[in-house]
């Protein structure tokens, strides 16, 4: 066989040592832990290479610059939300629900609030964190809401943007000032819950979990998206 047949070159055995396919994980963990640490002002890639045990150039073979790293931390801490499109919006938005919940826990928020404080200083980056995460999040919410107008579930002239601005700012509201000031119904409101209801309390229910805050929830949008007083098709 000729020295440069192409044959050759598939019976070869390869130089050098495999790729570690751990690499991705470890750097990303690294690149989270350096922006909880020093923000995005203070992102240093040779930082993060220390703290993942690996060389920068490796880094860089994946991520061609130090913003491209920073978006792709970011995004591991966003939700990767899609419209679920059960056929039916409470079904869709009890999905939804717990897993917007899971992006505004700790340490996540603190390192969204902490980097998005800083990245309108950083135009390109933000614009890219925002298309990229946070307009993502909100577009699967919308769609909700879109969708069940469309299929005759809500009022026909019901701001389906609002309406899901009205229902991720309520799980984000709770998350920021705290879940026992609007984890739990009021005596005599009519919630579903109350005192010793499961689930409105941080390690009651696994992660990703339906809880009774998010059914109240649910059932307080679909109210106010149906309408008082109409009938509309089954939710």
């Amino acid at each position: 066989m000729p020295p440069d047949d192409p044959a050759a070159e598939c019976v070869r055995p390869r130089r050098g040592r495999p790729r570690d396919a751990t690499i991705d994980d470890r750097v990303l963990r690294a690149a989270v832990d350096e922006l909880a640490g020093r923000g995005v002002g203070g992102f240093s890639v040779n930082s993060v290479a220390a703290r993942a045990g690996v060389a920068k150039r490796g880094i860089y073979a994946r991520w061609a610059t130090r913003d491209d790293l920073v978006l792709a931390a970011l995004g591991t801490l966003a939700a990767g939300l899609v419209p679920p499109r059960t056929g039916s919006l409470r079904e869709d938005l009890l999905r939804l629900a717990p897993l917007v919940d899971a992006v505004f826990t700790e340490p996540r928020m603190s390192i969204l609030a902490r980097c998005l404080a800083e990245l309108p200083r950083y135009p390109g980056l933000y614009e890219a964190f925002r298309r990229e995460s946070v307009d993502r999040c909100a577009a699967a919410v919308q769609d909700a809401f879109h969708d069940a107008r469309r299929r005759g579930e809500i009022r026909s002239d019901l701001d389906t943007d609002l309406a899901a601005a009205a229902f991720l700012g309520a799980l984000l509201t709770r998350q920021a000032f705290g879940r026992q000031a609007f984890g739990r119904p009021r005596a005599g409101s009519g919630g579903s819950g109350g005192p010793g209801s499961p689930g409105d309390e941080p390690g009651e229910q696994p992660p990703g979990a339906v809880t009774a805050y998010h059914r109240r929830l649910v059932e307080f949008s679909l109210a106010a998206a149906r309408g008082a007083g109409q009938a509309f098709g089954p939710a």
